[in-house]
């Protein structure tokens, strides 16, 4: 179980349920559920389950398969494209650029990383955590500390988040 309170484990709540339920979509036994940007062919993550190590999405006719190295935090479509969070390292001074944004098609668009300067120390910056959408359907990341959680969208032209605030 993670030290977070935010962690989905943590409410026995799956991180498919937190997403459906912040954007009004209905979860289901443990599937990731997507929400479509009104086009039909936005992507759509099957199967996805917090910790697995594998992100599958459809996009248009075919599927869409991202490994990774450990246990992903969280995995949501939106506007076209695909957020995975991948496991959070909370050891001091490791990367911390632990979320990708992916379009539909499964090119990298870019790789994100967490504002450094919203602690006194840069390394107490551990990483995202999760994320979800909100009810506008925007992607919301929370960036882990080692004094406390913030969350903010990210900024895909900077390759971080914006409008960044304190996580209660």
């Amino acid at each position: 179980m993670s030290r977070h309170p935010q962690d989905p484990n943590a409410r026995g709540r799956s991180a498919e349920a937190t997403s459906a339920e912040g954007a009004g979509s209905r979860a289901t036994s443990g599937e990731a559920t997507s929400i479509r940007a009104g086009e039909g062919r936005d992507p759509v993550i099957t199967g996805w389950r917090h910790g697995d190590r594998v992100v599958r999405w459809t996009h248009g006719d075919r599927t869409v398969r991202k490994d990774f190295a450990g246990p992903t935090q969280a995995a949501l479509a939106w506007a076209g494209r695909v957020l995975v969070v991948e496991a959070l390292d909370d050891a001091p001074y490791t990367p911390t650029d632990n979320a990708v944004v992916y379009e539909a098609d499964g090119t990298e668009l870019v790789r994100l990383a967490p504002p450094r300067d919203l602690v006194a120390e840069p390394s107490w910056v551990f990483g995202f955590f999760t994320a979800h959408l909100d009810a506008r359907g925007r992607p919301v990341l929370v960036v882990a500390t080692l004094v406390g959680d913030f969350w903010g969208h990210p900024d895909l032209a900077s390759g971080t988040v914006v409008d960044v605030q304190e996580w209660r």
